[in-house]
């Protein structure tokens, strides 16, 4: 009978997608926007099927599910609580802890978001895993469609290249297809940065664009605190320089500057806001969890300038280059690594055969990519030990650094030569 109901939805869902006008006014071809969605969902059927049966019970996803089922059968039994409980917390400390990484009801309240979401999906699947999958891929998609409007508009010409990037990327495509935070923050990203682009653009702000906007960062800092966190001075920055049309890189770096010194001092006017701590925190948090297949070892953060420097280095060569070629602790890193170091390569390879036609890409927009993606790439670099979850929290912004890699590069042909999908 699922099989019957998994047929049933999909079928309805491909019609949507082919007629809700944010998507279908993309400029994609329908046969091309069909099977990038078919491909997505054929990812998250991929990640559960190999979550349950090569990782087995007590993974992620299929937890998320099960306490989905779980919040179901109470909008059964008791809808007062079913609606109330997200906003109750159980802990002696009440509603403290906002960035605590354990027992806390902000900690919390990040997978909660989700299973609640999945709750309400099954009404309609029943519980069953695949289904709800399907309606989550299904609001995630249009955070892949946001990146590719987004894109396509600085690079116009590169419609194959904008695709590859970002729908085609194998790691984004695979963890952001779970049901899991990792699509959310794609997607809550995907609205924030679409949105402010296009008030820039335009030159002009609606309210339901702000709107939009405010509401992906609220979520953002729910689901995600420290992503936020790095996003704001990047927004900050871009939208003042913008607005000022003063030299690029020197509002980026005067904002970095004064936020570096913020973000170490404020402590010293706020007794109660220490940010080096919370890093501190949240990596001592990590490594207290039990030892991973893929762990690697991390210095040990302090909350002075002098650590944080220091370990500048380990940081980002743990996320820009881990898992080594021929480091692979656990068999299935194995396409992960060929595929990071198959993104190096493209990027060595854009310093000798960039296209010297190329329409010049949106320069406050590249800077603001670099400094946000470094900074988070920073801050998953000081906080995780284990590679397996470098992979997949690196896996999200890879649209946002090959995308322009991709549409930069000099390929010796007509796009229309490249790709089938260009003439589908």
């Amino acid at each position: 009978m699922n099989y019957l109901l998994f047929a049933f939805y999909l079928v309805i869902l491909c019609s949507l997608i082919l007629r809700v006008p944010f998507i279908k006014n993309a400029g994609i071809r329908p046969g091309v926007l069909l099977s990038l969605f078919l491909l997505k969902i054929l990812a998250g059927i991929a990640i559960g099927w190999i979550a349950i049966h090569i990782y087995g019970p007590g993974n992620d996803y299929w937890d998320t599910n099960d306490y989905a089922l779980e919040e179901y059968q109470l909008l059964q039994t008791n809808p007062v609580k079913y609606l109330i409980n997200i906003f109750t917390s159980h802990y002696q400390g009440g509603y403290s802890g906002m960035f605590s990484s354990g027992n806390s009801y902000w900690n919390d309240l990040k997978g909660n978001i989700v299973i609640k979401l999945v709750s309400v999906f099954n009404i309609f699947s029943r519980g069953d895993y695949y289904i709800n999958s399907l309606f989550f891929n299904f609001i995630i998609f249009f955070g892949h469609v946001m990146l590719y409007r987004l894109f396509i508009k600085i690079y116009p010409g590169s419609q194959v290249w904008v695709i590859m990037g970002c729908f085609l990327l194998p790691s984004t495509l695979y963890f952001s297809s779970g049901i899991h935070k990792d699509g959310l923050v794609l997607l809550l990203m995907a609205v924030v940065i679409y949105g402010v682009y296009q008030s820039l653009s335009k030159n002009r702000i609606s309210i339901k664009r702000l709107l939009f906007i405010l509401a992906g960062l609220i979520l953002l800092f729910l689901v995600r605190n420290f992503i936020l966190l790095a996003l704001l001075p990047a927004l900050f920055a871009w939208i003042l320089a913008a607005k000022t049309k003063w030299n690029t890189a020197l509002v980026f770096i005067s904002v970095y500057l004064l936020g570096g010194l913020a973000f170490f001092n404020i402590n010293a006017v706020i007794t109660k806001i220490n940010p080096p701590d919370i890093i501190v925190k949240k990596q001592e948090a990590y490594k207290s969890l039990p030892i991973a297949a893929t762990q690697i070892e991390l210095a040990a953060l302090q909350p002075t300038v002098k650590s944080f420097a220091s370990n500048i280095p380990q940081a980002l060569g743990h996320v820009l280059f881990l898992p080594y070629p021929g480091q692979q602790p656990v068999k299935s890193l194995l396409p992960f690594s060929f595929e990071l170091y198959f993104y190096l390569f493209l990027l060595l390879l854009l310093f000798f055969f960039k296209k010297k036609d190329n329409l010049p890409a949106d320069k406050l927009l590249m800077f603001f990519t670099l400094f946000f993606i470094l900074t988070v790439f920073l801050f998953i670099g000081y906080i995780v030990p284990n590679i397996g979850s470098l992979i997949r929290y690196r896996s999200l912004y890879l649209p946002f650094i090959i995308t322009p890699v991709l549409c930069s590069l000099n390929w010796g042909k007509d796009e229309r030569e490249i790709c089938y999908l260009k003439i589908i």
